[in-house]
C-alpha cells in the first residue's frame, strides 16, 4: 500500500465516528473466520445515514487484515446474471480470475472461485443500494447466495430492510442479521464536529439541533461552515437542507406521493385519518401504503413518522415556497388534535394528543420540551414502603449535585436559540420539607418516582388528590394553605368530597434530575397533561422563577388574585395558579388557546367533532354563523336544539345571565329581534 493511500485511509478511520459496534462485529468476523449463524448482514437506513461509508470501512478493514472484499453497487452494472458475476469475478485476485469461455458458465465459475478463496482467507461480498436490484433479488437468493460457502459473509445494504421471502422463509430469516443505521446521538455528533474543527459548544448545539445527528447532514453543514457562526447563518448555512431533501425526494418520483409527503411533514405522527383530515381530502389505501414504504418513513408507536430531519427540511421548503398552504396545514393539525381531545374520555388517555396540540400552539419553551418525537425510556413508579428509601436517596443526590442551570437550546420550529437560566435556590427549594413517609401514610398514589428502564430514579412528583381526607394536610402545607384558607365557606365545601371522587389535584412538586434534557422534561410535562385532560381542578404554586411560571401560564393556568406566600426563599412573594378543566371547560380552554395562538380555523365552531370522510355529506353550517364568536355559535346550536336559557347555562357551566348577554349580542349581529326569529333563520339557512 502506498504512503499516500495509507495516509488517506488513516484519515478516513480518524473521522469514522458512531459505528463502533458494527466495526467491532466485522473485525470479529475477519479474525475468527466465521460470521456466527447469520452469514447475511442486512444494513439499512435512510439516504445519507452512512450505509456506503460503513461498507467502505469494511473494505479498508479487509485490506488491513489481508482479506477479500468484493463490492457491487446496483447502479454500476446492467442487471443481468452474467454481468453481475463478471463484475465480481473481475475483483478477484489472479490467477483466480474468470475462466476461459466454454469451461463453465459465469455463475458456476464465480462459485468455484469463491470456494477456493474462502479456503485460504476471509471473504465478504457486499451489495449496495439493494432496493434497486429487485429484478435480481430472487435469482441472487435462490441461485447464488444459497450456494456460497457458509464461511462467506454477504452484506446487503439498502434503504429498507429485506422483506418478502427473506422474512417469510424461516430458513432465510435465521440467516439474516439486521443492522439498522440511525443518526448519531448528541455525544457522537459533538465528537464528529470537534474532529472537523468546530470547537464552539454553542455552534455544536446549533448544528446538532438542526441536523438531528444525521451523518450526511452533519457533513454538509460542516462543509457550509466558514468558521464564524454568524457568517454561517447569514450566508445561508442551512442550504444543505435543500440538498438533503433533493436526495430523499429521488425516492419519490410520483408527484401525488410528494404532495402527501408534504402534508405528512407537518404532522409529527400520522395515519390515514390524520392525513385526510389536515388535507381535507381522503388518501387512498394504495397511496398511503406507497407513502409508508419510503425509506425516510418508519412505523412509530402512534402511526407513522417521517425522519425528523426530512420533516424539518420539507417544512422549511413548504414555508418558503407555499407559505399559505403551510399555514393552512398547521391550522388543520391544531384543529385535528383539538377534536381528538374533545372526543377522548376524561381519564387521562388524551394526554398525548394534548401534547401534540401544544406543539402547534405553544411558545418556544413548550416546543423545546415537546421536541423529542417520542418519549424516552422512562416510567412512573408509585411510592411504596419498599422504595421510599430510594426516593430519599434521590432527594439527597439532587441536593449534592445541584448546580446553576444556564443552558442554550434551539427552538425546533423557528431555530432560534433559547437561553434557559434557573436559580439553583428555587430548583432545590421545591424539595424542602418533602417528607416521603408522611405522604405514604396519606395515600399510595400521592408520590411517584420517575425511573429509567434500568431502574435509576431521575425524577419525583408529589400531587395530592383534593378531597375530604387530604384537606387537613393541605391546610397545613405551606404552599397549599394560602389558597385553601382564602376560600369562602361555599367554595371550601366544594372540595370536601369522597376520596374515590376527588374534586381536583394540588401539584406540590414535579421534579426531574436534569432540566437540560428535553426528553426528561417531556416526561414531567406529560404527567401534567394527564391531569389536565382528566377533567378536574388543578392548583399549583411553582417557584417565583419565569422558568417555572411561564409553562403554567402557557397551558392556561390563571393567577389567583391576592393569594401570596414567601415559602421558597422567605422574601419573594409567590403566587398560586389554578386551571379548571371540569365539564366542557377544557374545550373552552383549548378554543381560547387556539385563538391566542392564531391557530383557530376561521369557521370552526365549538363542539365540532366530526372526523368522518368524505365531509361533503355533513350538514352545512348556516353562513351567518361566521359572524359569531365560538361561544355565541355554541349557544345558537343549543337554541336550535330547543333548550331554554337555564338548560343552556347548566350545559355550559355558566350563569343564566351570561347566556342572555350572549343572545343579546347574537340578536344585534344578525338583525333579529327574538329567539323565534333566530330559530327561523337557523333552520332556513341551514337547510
Amino acid at each position: 500500500m502506498s504512503d499516500l493511500l495509507s495516509r488517506v485511509q488513516q484519515k478516513e478511520n480518524d473521522f469514522l465516528i458512531g459505528r463502533d459496534s458494527e466495526s467491532e462485529q466485522y473485525l470479529r468476523f475477519l479474525t475468527s473466520g466465521t460470521p456466527d449463524d447469520k452469514n447475511i448482514w442486512n444494513v439499512f437506513g435512510t439516504g445519507g445515514v452512512g450505509k456506503s461509508t460503513l461498507l467502505d470501512t469494511m473494505r479498508r478493514m479487509s485490506i488491513e487484515q489481508d482479506c477479500v472484499f468484493l463490492y457491487l453497487d446496483s447502479r454500476d452494472f446492467h442487471h443481468a446474471h452474467d454481468e453481475l458475476c463478471k463484475r465480481l469475478l473481475q475483483q478477484c485476485e489472479a490467477p483466480l480470475s474468470t475462466p476461459s469461455k466454454g469451461e463453465c458458465n459465469l455463475t458456476e465459475s464465480f462459485l468455484q472461485t469463491i470456494q477456493k478463496l474462502s479456503q485460504r482467507t476471509r471473504v465478504t461480498i457486499a451489495f449496495d443500494t439493494y432496493e434497486e436490484m429487485d429484478d435480481l433479488d430472487t435469482w441472487l437468493r435462490e441461485h447464488l447466495i444459497q450456494w456460497l460457502p457458509n464461511q462467506v459473509l454477504v452484506v446487503i445494504a439498502g434503504r429498507t430492510p429485506l422483506k418478502g421471502q427473506w422474512q417469510l422463509s424461516p430458513a432465510w430469516r435465521e440467516r439474516v442479521k439486521r443492522i439498522p443505521l440511525g443518526s448519531f446521538d448528541r455525544q457522537k455528533s459533538f465528537a464528529y464536529l470537534r474532529k472537523c474543527g468546530i470547537s464552539s459548544l454553542e455552534q455544536q448545539k446549533k448544528m446538532w439541533s438542526l441536523t438531528k445527528g444525521h451523518p450526511l447532514a452533519l457533513s454538509l453543514s460542516v462543509s457550509a461552515f466558514s468558521g464564524d457562526a454568524a457568517d454561517w447563518e447569514d450566508s445561508g448555512g442551512e442550504d444543505w437542507f435543500d440538498q438533503l431533501v433533493e436526495l430523499w425526494f429521488r425516492e419519490v418520483p410520483d408527484p401525488d406521493i410528494r404532495q402527501w409527503v408534504e402534508s405528512a411533514s407537518v404532522l409529527r405522527k400520522f395515519d390515514q385519518e390524520s392525513l385526510s383530515f389536515i388535507s381535507d381530502e381522503a388518501i387512498s389505501s394504495d397511496m398511503f401504503t406507497g407513502l409508508c414504504r419510503l425509506s425516510f418513513v418508519r412505523k412509530a408507536a402512534r402511526g407513522w413518522m417521517l425522519h425528523d430531519l426530512m420533516r424539518d427540511a420539507v417544512c422549511k421548503m413548504l414555508k418558503e415556497r407555499s407559505p399559505s398552504r403551510y399555514r393552512s396545514l398547521l391550522v388543520r393539525c391544531a384543529s385535528y388534535y383539538k377534536t381528538r381531545i374533545n372526543q377522548a374520555s376524561r381519564d387521562g388517555s388524551g394526554s398525548w394528543e394534548l401534547g401534540e396540540l401544544f406543539w402547534y400552539i405553544g411558545n418556544a419553551t413548550i416546543r423545546w420540551i415537546l421536541s423529542p418525537s417520542a418519549k424516552g425510556q422512562y416510567y412512573w413508579d408509585l411510592l411504596t414502603k419498599d422504595n421510599v428509601r430510594e426516593g430519599e436517596r434521590y432527594i439527597a443526590r439532587r441536593y449534592a449535585e445541584a448546580h446553576p442551570v444556564v443552558s442554550t437550546e434551539i427552538d425546533p420550529v423557528s431555530n432560534r436559540i433559547i437561553e434557559q437560566k434557573m436559580d439553583v435556590r428555587y430548583d432545590l427549594s421545591k424539595l424542602d420539607a418533602i417528607n416521603l413517609w408522611n405522604y405514604l401514610e396519606l395515600g399510595h398514589d400521592i408520590v411517584k418516582l420517575l425511573r429509567t428502564n434500568e431502574g435509576e430514579i431521575v425524577g419525583l412528583s408529589v400531587i395530592f388528590p383534593i378531597h375530604a381526607e387530604t384537606m387537613p394536610y393541605l391546610l397545613d402545607d405551606p404552599l397549599a394553605s394560602p389558597y385553601f384558607t382564602s376560600l369562602t365557606s361555599s367554595d371550601y365545601e366544594h372540595f370536601l368530597v369522597p376520596a374515590h371522587r376527588p374534586a381536583g389535584w394540588f401539584i406540590r412538586i414535579i421534579d426531574i434530575a436534569n432540566s437540560e434534557d428535553a426528553t426528561l422534561t417531556m416526561e414531567a410535562i406529560s404527567l401534567l397533561f394527564s391531569f389536565m385532560i382528566s377533567g378536574g381542578f388543578l392548583i399549583a404554586s411553582p417557584p417565583p422563577d419565569p422558568l417555572f411560571i411561564q409553562p403554567h401560564l402557557d397551558m392556561g393556568f390563571q393567577e389567583v388574585p391576592d393569594v401570596k406566600h414567601c415559602y421558597y426563599d422567605g422574601v419573594t412573594p409567590t403566587s398560586t395558579y389554578v386551571l379548571d378543566t371540569r365539564g366542557n371547560k377544557l374545550e373552552l380552554l383549548l378554543e381560547d388557546l387556539l385563538q391566542k395562538s392564531g391557530m383557530q380555523e376561521p369557521t370552526q365552531a365549538v363542539g365540532e367533532t366530526s372526523l368522518s370522510y368524505p365531509q361533503s355529506t355533513a350538514p352545512k353550517e348556516p353562513s351567518f354563523m361566521e359572524l359569531l364568536t365560538p361561544r355565541e355559535k355554541e349557544i345558537v346550536q343549543l337554541v336550535a336544539q330547543g333548550k331554554s336559557n337555564a338548560e343552556i347555562a347548566a350545559n355550559l357551566f355558566i350563569a343564566e345571565v351570561t347566556v342572555k348577554k350572549h343572545l343579546k349580542s347574537v340578536y344585534e349581529k344578525l338583525g333579529v329581534g327574538n329567539r323565534t326569529q333566530l330559530l327561523r333563520m337557523f333552520l332556513t339557512q341551514g337547510s
